[in-house]
């Protein structure tokens, strides 16, 4: 594994969904205060609906990816010029349909949701969202996989962080100068548009690729296995706002989108550090013998168990009073949920807890073997949040992700023990027991100990600092109990490449 272009490509990735994070955070503030929860909701669903395109995609992407590892480093340029070829093509053909299905979509979306927005203002609106969207599949997003495929997801990330600054401070100015909701998402497409042309350039420049070059369809023959894989996440990423735009509200939606906003960018940071080695444990693990692959991959486990356990612990026990500090003056909406944090951080939890599975099975190419747990965790997820949603509403719904999540967790546990490690099940079972253990300790102690009433952001970094630190101790005596030996080697390499 090449660990300095490792070591960019997560310190970049990390850097990145700090950005994202703060402008999640900022500007939906900034929207509810000036337009309201009902305009919220909307935008907040739009996108959900036009994030369907990542459907119609249909798991290309980890695909492609995982066919250029070996081109690139072989420097096999006509190959990866066929595979490009092949993935441009089929980009452009979903950025076609994707045109059509806007239309449809903001033609037909007013009739759907209980709104008194006019059809005009929400069929205008729709379009001016999708810009950005064609945008990136239409000319993109091909030469970002192919610079991610060889290891230098530093160059996409620190693109990505320039533009998404520099949409923030556009955003402020249209807020300040000019505050309608039209001019805004109009405003955040224009720098979107500009984006393309910065990874298109950089390809050009590092990359002999050939233009005329045969589409290597061979080599994305997968997409279909690959398909399933990207139902599960659309589903997972989308699900929750579309069953709760039929069957409840916009102001609901907008309560739903404020914690995800927090949930989101929790999970987005842990992922980040997974996504980011993922392109290095595609180039190392074809190499090592099933020792060596073990010993990789039991790192790799224990250092995103602990990331997650220790984001999501504390994350669950903050989410709500940051909320309530967060939308502090905004009353046309309940937005105090404590149930549903909970549920949905744990959620979250798991699916960043079976990250680690995930990825491996993916950079195997193991698409067509794993497809299966996708599709039944998509469909336990739409069945289960759909039958709780009328009666329990948000809870409904993250219940029905979370009990997704956890099928899916177990599933790629029993398959990467059996299939690809030779390992035994016990440990990796051992080791979501152990975090669970963490989980529960911590927030008996923090509801025990810690009592603040938190009224502002200063009481809530308060408690922030004082939960972290139960947290952190719980999590340094369990597993200094349970996992000695490889606590102690963790932090001896950690402290070794340190230095």
């Amino acid at each position: 594994m090449n660990t300095t272009l490792a070591k960019k490509n997560v310190i970049t990735s990390i850097l990145y969904q700090l950005v994202t994070v703060a402008y999640g955070l900022v500007v939906p503030r900034l929207v509810l205060s000036s337009f309201g929860s009902e305009v919220n909701g909307l935008t907040s669903s739009l996108s959900q609906f036009l994030n369907y395109i990542s459907l119609l995609e249909g798991g290309l992407s980890g695909v492609i990816m995982a066919a250029l590892y070996k081109p690139l480093a072989n420097k096999d340029y006509a190959k990866v010029s066929g595979v490009i070829k092949a993935a441009d093509n089929f980009f452009k053909k979903i950025a076609l349909i994707f045109v059509v299905y806007t239309i449809a979509l903001a033609a037909i979306y007013p009739f759907v949701v209980s709104t008194s927005f006019s059809w005009g203002f929400i069929f205008s609106l729709t379009i001016i969202i999708s810009t950005s969207l064609f945008i990136q599949y239409f000319f993109s997003l091909s030469y970002r996989l192919l610079i991610n495929a060889d290891q230098k997801g530093y160059i996409v990330f620190s693109t990505l962080i320039i533009f998404t600054i520099l949409n923030f401070l556009v955003t402020l100015i249209v807020i300040k100068v000019c505050p309608e909701i039209h001019i805004l998402k109009a405003a955040s497409a224009i720098v979107f548009i500009v984006q393309p042309i910065a990874f298109n350039r950089y390809v050009k420049k590092n990359y002999k690729l050939d233009k005329n070059a045969e589409p290597d369809e061979d080599a994305i023959a997968q997409r279909w296995d690959g398909f399933g894989q990207n139902i599960a996440f659309f589903i997972h990423s989308n699900t929750d706002v579309v069953v709760l735009t039929i069957f409840s509200t916009l102001s609901e939606i907008s309560v739903y989108s404020v914690y995800m906003l927090v949930v989101t960018a929790l999970r987005t940071l842990v992922t980040a550090i997974s996504s980011s080695l993922a392109p290095s444990l595609g180039n190392s693990l074809p190499k090592m013998s099933n020792k060596e692959a073990n010993e990789l991959f039991d790192s790799y486990e224990f250092g995103l168990s602990i990331i997650t356990t220790f984001a999501f612990t504390c994350g669950a026990l903050l989410v709500t009073p940051f909320i309530q500090v967060y939308t502090r003056g905004v009353t046309d909406a309940n937005y105090y949920q404590p149930l549903f944090g909970y549920l949905m951080m744990s959620a979250e939890a798991v699916y960043c807890f079976r990250d680690p599975y995930v990825t491996v099975a993916y950079v195997s190419g193991k698409y067509k073997e794993t497809a299966k747990y996708a599709y039944i965790e998509a469909v336990l997820n739409i069945i289960i949040s759909v039958i709780l949603v009328s009666k329990f509403g948000l809870i409904g719904v993250a219940v029905g992700t979370l009990l997704a999540m956890t099928y899916r967790m177990i599933a790629h546990m029993i398959y990467i023990a059996k299939n690809l490690f030779k390992r035994e099940l016990k440990q990796s079972l051992k080791c979501l027991l152990v975090h669970s253990m963490i989980a529960i300790l911590s927030a008996i102690l923090v509801t025990l100990l810690i009592r603040i009433d938190v009224r502002n952001y200063f009481d809530w970094i308060i408690e922030a600092v004082a939960t972290v630190a139960v947290v952190v101790t719980v999590m340094i005596a369990v597993l200094y109990m349970t996992y000695r030996n490889q606590l102690c080697l963790f932090t001896k390499r950690l402290v070794h490449k340190h230095k």
